[in-house]
């Protein structure tokens, strides 16, 4: 019995060809509906139009000619059932071996048709999803395509083969289902329903231990990227470079180092030169740089692989790399290089949402974009802060947004001088940031995530002769913390803002 094959495609690249190989090379016969069809018959290609089993004689045949009982049984046929072939053929129904269906990108009507939902939706293709799960349901018979980059292997597709392209295609309906669901519930203004759908990309060697199994899966919106030398990220790698580009994204048109060491930052720092910002990140905390992550906003050159070169880094994210950096990175076997295809102007604006499964539910939370506001940003003591201490004011607490709760950054110059994190408490993140300091402290400005609530803050910040204090605010206790800072000629700015990071 001569081979047969249903397509309907929305996107007619390589169609041509393809149909034409599955005439000439594989004896096909071809069944088409709609301009897919019309396409192929004006290439000359033989193909049966899907309007002559349409019971509507073409009144639907645009959308929904496919929508048919014979159509259907021919898709749905099980030609392994001599039963239920013996009963297709007395009914002249002829099964299909492949079906090749594609469908109308909705999400790309968005700016065609201003958001309007209805318009929108009114081009969503059922019938098309509707064949496409029946074929995939049938996958032990039928080879189901609903990408075009699949089309050559499906032709030699086993039983494994059709499966994977079954969950593709099943895949693709939920998604476009969940496309729908979510266009639908806007202009309420309350989504009552989310749905994720994650391709794996590969697993990874484990995850946060050893004894932990780990993937990587591909979102909907996930950053262009580059690793040289064919060399494999773990699970940790990834975790750290994220917080690494976190940061230096904050510093997008500057020169900015970022130093990570367990998804926390253990130096930052602006400079006249990327090699001035990398040499005073690591200055803050040599010890924990060790081991890390370092990300850049700008193109790494020969000065700064040198010194990375001269010690541990596990990973290094740059925008790129210049070829004297590349060439004595070559022979490092520790260093991972990673080349950040995607702007970091474009990388701020992907990650939309934090995800957290529990045994409780899926807690999803919008991703902490915040921003300083003028109207929010006060200096609330007699002392005022200079221009220059402003500046190392909004550097210091664009830091202590990334860092882990409860913390404390101290900087000057636009240089992390100590970051505490991970404290149960803002007084506790305030003096272990204070003691790691020590002299550097003298002058500088001390950033919390966390509302003070405590005198004691005041007067360590005091003792070690801080200069200017950043917080969120908005404490009981506010005005006597602001009266303790006018008593000792301290400056303090309040933002409106907490930014606390588990």
């Amino acid at each position: 019995m001569k081979r047969r094959a249903f397509i309907s495609v929305y996107d007619k690249s390589g169609l041509i060809d393809f149909a034409k190989n599955l005439v000439e090379k594989f004896d096909y016969e071809i069944v088409a509906s709609g301009d897919t069809y019309e396409i192929l018959n004006s290439a000359d290609i033989p193909v049966i139009n899907s309007t002559e089993f349409s019971s509507t004689g073409g009144f639907l045949s645009k959308d929904f000619s496919a929508l048919n009982e014979t159509i259907f049984a021919g898709i749905l046929a099980n030609s392994s059932d001599t039963r239920e072939l013996s009963e297709i053929e007395r009914l002249a129904i002829k099964p299909f071996d492949l079906v090749i269906v594609s469908l109308c990108p909705l999400e790309k009507l968005e700016n065609q048709y201003d958001g309007d939902v209805f318009e929108i939706i009114k081009h969503a293709d059922i019938a098309s999803c509707a064949v496409l799960r029946a074929a995939a349901k049938n996958y032990k018979n039928v080879t189901v395509i609903c990408d075009k980059a699949d089309y050559i292997l499906a032709l030699n597709a086993n039983e494994f083969g059709r499966a994977r392209l079954a969950a593709k295609a099943f895949n693709t309906t939920s998604l476009y289902d969940k496309f729908i669901c979510e266009k639908l519930s806007e202009p309420t203004g309350d989504k009552l329903f989310k749905t994720y759908s994650l391709e794996k990309i590969k697993d990874l060697p484990y995850g946060e231990n050893h004894h932990q199994k780990a993937s990587i899966y591909k979102s909907n919106n996930i950053i262009d990227y580059d690793v040289l030398y064919e060399k494999e990220l773990s699970y940790n790698n990834v975790v750290d470079i994220t917080v690494a580009l976190d940061i230096v994204s904050e510093f997008f048109d500057v020169n900015c180092t970022a130093i990570i060491r367990h998804s926390k930052p253990c130096g930052v720092a602006l400079g006249r030169s990327l090699y001035d910002s990398y040499t005073k990140a690591f200055d803050c905390d040599p010890v924990s740089s060790f081991y890390g992550v370092v990300g850049f906003s700008k193109p790494v050159d020969s000065e700064v692989a040198k010194h990375l070169n001269s010690m541990a880094v596990e990973v290094v994210v740059a925008p790129d790399f210049d070829d004297e950096a590349l060439e004595l990175f070559k022979d490092n076997p520790e260093i991972k290089l990673i080349k950040l295809n995607t702007t970091l102007q474009e990388y701020r604006q992907m990650a939309v949402e934090d995800v957290i499964m529990t045994p409780f539910g899926v807690l999803v939370q919008e991703k902490n974009r915040s921003e300083l506001d003028k109207d929010s940003f006060k200096v609330v003591t007699r002392e005022k802060p200079t221009p220059e201490q402003i500046e190392d004011a909004v550097f210091a607490w664009k830091v202590v947004k990334y860092a882990k709760t409860n913390s404390a950054v101290i900087a000057r110059d636009f240089k992390t001088t100590a970051i505490s994190q991970g404290q149960t408490n803002a007084l506790s993140a305030v003096d272990a940031a204070l003691n790691y300091a020590c002299d550097n402290a003298k002058g500088a400005v001390l950033a919390s995530d966390a509302v003070l609530q405590s005198e004691d803050c005041i007067y360590q910040a005091v003792q070690n002769r801080i200069s200017v204090i950043i917080q969120p605010g908005g404490s009981v206790k506010d005005q006597k913390l602001i009266d303790t800072c006018d008593e000792y000629g301290i400056a303090m700015i309040t933002t409106g803002i907490r930014n606390f990071s588990q």
